[in-house]
């Protein structure tokens, strides 16, 4: 059975604690990002008795499938709408916390990020907290402006506002991301709405059986890759940064992804583009060098690579049908370092 909670309670809770947290944010924040303290009547909180709620979770569900309980709605892989209209949904949030989880949103088009709007706000990026032991339902609008194929990806940055510079508290899985991705058909599903540049192709290596994706490396000194892991570093404002990207893969098959480049969770440059396409055969490594303008703001910035396997398939024949990040690193920037 569905329960949806009185959404006037659920306000003065949500709002008290965005009153208490607003005031820990920067100024530049408070300018990109779309803080979410009240919702309008679309958004619902829905307790559904037997369903246990598992980390944090991120998906989809149809306004016509909201009443039919999580474990019986038809998939949410593949979507079509009419070429030229934006795709809307519902967008499902949850935490097994026992307390409000604060969480970024950001939706990703064709690998590249744009603007959406949520619960009829719009923007690059929206803070919210998660209310816990509900699903949240919050409409979702995203718009398409060329016909064919589109990936789709809505990520949530955990904890944004969280900036630990020891290096332990960064080690994986802190901080990784949550993520759902589908396929968005405006029109047909022909082909890709967009192409992807020339892949980064791994080289054979003996890699043993040490699975790396995609790990932020300082530059080469002499010391192997695992003691250059880009954990935490302090730099100077404006820096031009170098490190590298360190990608292997043991497995007995080839694989292909895409990593996007973000700092500050905004998308951004690296190597020549802002979507670094790999292809990793079996028993291959690969180390791709380049460089990072730093913010001219002191304070703790966060670099975070998010990977995407299997761009442009179906959801059912890919290896992971959700968003990966290995960890975020923290670029502490202090004049006079």
């Amino acid at each position: 059975m569905r329960i949806t909670l009185r959404l006037s309670s659920l306000f003065a809770l949500v709002g008290l604690l965005f009153a208490c947290s607003f005031s820990e944010h920067t100024e530049s924040e408070r300018v990109e990002w779309v803080h979410h303290s009240e919702w309008s009547a679309q958004t619902q909180f829905v307790e559904w008795p037997d369903v246990a709620l598992r980390g944090l979770g991120v998906g989809f569900v149809r306004p016509e499938d909201r009443d039919i309980p999580p474990y019986q709605r038809p998939a949410t892989d593949e979507f079509h709408i009419q070429a030229g209209e934006p795709f809307t949904t519902l967008l499902l949030l949850g935490t097994e916390d026992d307390e409000p989880y604060p969480v970024l949103i950001s939706v990703f088009l064709d690998y590249e990020q744009v603007d959406f709007t949520m619960d009829g706000r719009q923007g690059v990026l929206h803070y919210l907290e998660i209310v816990p032991g509900v699903d949240m339902e919050i409409p979702l609008e995203v718009p398409i402006e060329t016909s064919g194929w589109h990936d789709l990806s809505v990520i949530a940055f955990r904890e944004p506002n969280s900036h630990p510079t020891d290096p332990q508290e960064r080690l994986p899985p802190a901080l990784a991301v949550g993520g759902r991705r589908t396929v968005v058909c405006a029109g047909d599903c022909a082909a890709p709405a967009q192409t992807l540049p020339a892949a980064f192709v791994g080289r054979e290596a003996d890699v043993q059986y040490t699975h790396v994706n995609a790990y932020p490396l300082l530059p080469d000194d002499g010391r192997p890759p695992k003691r250059r892991l880009l954990l935490s570093a302090t730099v100077e404002p404006g820096e031009v940064f170098d490190l590298e990207l360190w990608a292997r893969n043991p497995n007995d098959r080839p694989e292909d992804y895409v990593v996007l480049p973000l700092l500050d969770f905004r998308q951004i440059p690296f190597a020549g583009s802002t979507v670094l396409h790999l292809h990793m055969p079996s028993g291959s490594e690969l180390f791709i060098p380049g460089q990072i303008k730093l913010p001219k703001e002191e304070g703790v910035h966060e670099l975070q690579f998010v990977i995407i396997f299997d761009a442009y398939q179906a959801l059912d024949e890919v290896r992971d049908p959700f968003v990966n990040s290995v960890l975020r690193s923290a670029l502490v920037v202090t004049a006079g370092k």
